[in-house]
């Protein structure tokens, strides 16, 4: 099938890569009648400590203007990204903050396809900034960049990294959405292996995960939860808001699950692309086009072929799951419970704790409970597995966590339990845990109890948990001089006679 008037497709790669990673994939599309001419395939710099996503960024807008084509402002063209290239894409489609209706970048985009890509980062990253990972990935050309490891990419890539924090409030949470069903932002959709690595690779290989990128972490569907534990609640416009809220899902906004890919993993879907997936991709290149089909109707195609990939994601990380050997086997099997059965999915949970100044909190704990057969509230210990606190900025976090069955029906009770410390007597975090003037407050020191909120009932039909998502959520406290109600040890007045 042609694309619709010739429109250029670029390619780009991901984290210490090169352009040539995409030449089984330049092959399959050529085959398909795609004019090689009309591919231009990316190569840029990771391995660099110095340069940014958006360092990349903006090499990628100085290659387009200096492109024979591509150098015209009104050119539509697509794209195909593999890991990194997600982030180097959306980055460079944020426009400096533009208005999604002004923002010319999304006009011209008009397909942009996600191959196993990094949307919210990697759990690999922060291991790449070690003397290990610098051997491993480092740069191996003689010069300044010798066995640099791309520390500021790799800050990006991080788990919970402030970076894919603010980006996706910039396109995926603001209320005029930058994927819409319509002809001015362009069509998303994300592919993803099933499988892991294999032979010497195989110790990156971590549950959830096609061996470099969570399951969870690749998809454009995404909602942030907001608990707001402060003494009056405040939204943006001024007025008053419950102390738990979740972001509405945006009007047109278009819908991006993963599309599974059987037998792949994150190197293998490039390297030995499958041709379901290429067919699939060449056809997503004509959505939206007089000659091709709407969006809804590929979608549903697509979702079709990946059911066969799904049971594989679904196993409990105790049925077989690579990587899961040793003494790592024996931490997950005390950690979860090793159980030979089927879960709902993977989740991801980027969480981050500030104050009502909008500071971070770096010292807390968070526990989700629910209830037992008794009806006693408890820690929900089959939904845990990891946690990573982001290096930079330890209060953004992310948990990865499995779904078991039924926990996605939105029946389950829960209950949200957050502790905090300030680290001196001086100053103190302060929760409220319910609505109204009497809300019961919490002092956070050393030796205090926590704060709980009932979280059971988000926002009527909202729910909590969704298969192979990320969702945000931020804490918001009070941080207060101690002790509260009187003059503080941290300011005092002076008795001006001594």
């Amino acid at each position: 099938m042609l694309i619709e008037m010739g429109r250029p497709v670029i390619l780009i790669h991901g984290y210490s890569s090169e352009g040539t990673a995409f030449n089984r994939l330049h092959e399959e599309l050529t085959s398909r009648n795609i004019q090689a001419e009309d591919i231009n395939i990316c190569s840029y710099i990771s391995l660099n400590n110095e340069i940014t996503i958006k360092d990349i960024a903006e090499g990628l807008d100085r290659a387009f203007r200096t492109h024979g084509v591509l150098n015209k402002e009104n050119q539509d063209f697509d794209a195909i990204v593999h890991s990194t290239g997600m982030l180097v894409i959306r980055s460079w489609l944020t426009n400096y903050g533009a208005a999604v209706e002004s923002n010319k970048r999304l006009s011209r985009l008009k397909h942009l396809i996600g191959l196993a890509p990094a949307t919210w980062g990697s759990p690999q990253a922060h291991k790449g900034r070690t003397w290990l990972g610098a051997l491993v990935k480092g740069s191996r050309e003689l010069g300044p960049d010798f066995l640099n490891a791309g520390d500021q990419v790799l800050d990006g890539l991080e788990l919970g990294s402030k970076f894919t924090w603010d980006l996706a409030h910039e396109d995926l949470l603001g209320d005029a959405p930058y994927y819409d069903k319509g002809p001015r932002t362009p069509y998303v959709t994300v592919f993803i292996g099933n499988g892991h690595y294999e032979g010497i690779s195989s110790v990156a290989n971590d549950p959830g995960t096609d061996g470099t990128v969570r399951w969870a972490g690749c998809g454009l569907n995404t909602r942030k939860i907001t608990l707001d534990l402060t003494r009056t609640p405040i939204g943006q416009d001024g007025k008053p808001i419950r102390r738990a809220t979740m972001s509405p899902w945006a009007e047109n906004r278009l819908d991006v699950p993963i599309i599974a890919v059987e037998g792949r993993n994150h190197a293998t879907l490039i390297s030995d692309p499958e041709k379901g997936m290429v067919d699939l991709l060449v056809d997503f290149l004509n959505v939206g086009e007089p000659s091709g089909e709407t969006h809804d109707q590929w979608l549903a195609r697509a979702v079709e072929y990946g059911k066969q990939a799904l049971p594989k994601m679904l196993v409990n990380p105790g049925a077989g799951a690579a990587g899961l050997e040793g003494e790592a086997k024996k931490f997950f099997e005390h950690l979860i419970g090793m159980q030979e059965d089927t879960m709902q999915g993977w989740q991801q949970f980027v969480v981050h704790a500030r104050d009502e100044r909008g500071d971070g909190i770096s010292d807390y704990l968070i526990d989700v409970l629910t209830k037992d057969q008794n009806g006693d509230w408890t820690t929900f210990k089959e939904m845990y597995t990891d946690v990573h606190a982001y290096g930079a900025d330890q209060s953004y976090r992310c948990f990865h966590v499995r779904l078991p069955q039924g926990s996605t029906e939105g029946k389950v009770p829960l209950k949200i339990r957050i502790h905090a410390s300030t680290g001196t007597d001086l100053m103190v975090y302060q929760g409220y845990s319910w609505e109204g003037p009497d809300a019961a407050k919490t002092e956070m020191t050393a030796t205090s109890g926590p704060v709980e909120l009932d979280i059971s009932n988000l926002q009527g039909d909202a729910r909590l948990f969704f298969p192979f998502t990320t969702t945000l959520i931020e804490i918001v406290l009070n941080r207060e001089p101690y002790p509260l109600g009187e003059i503080s040890k941290v300011l005092r007045w002076v008795d001006p006679k001594g």
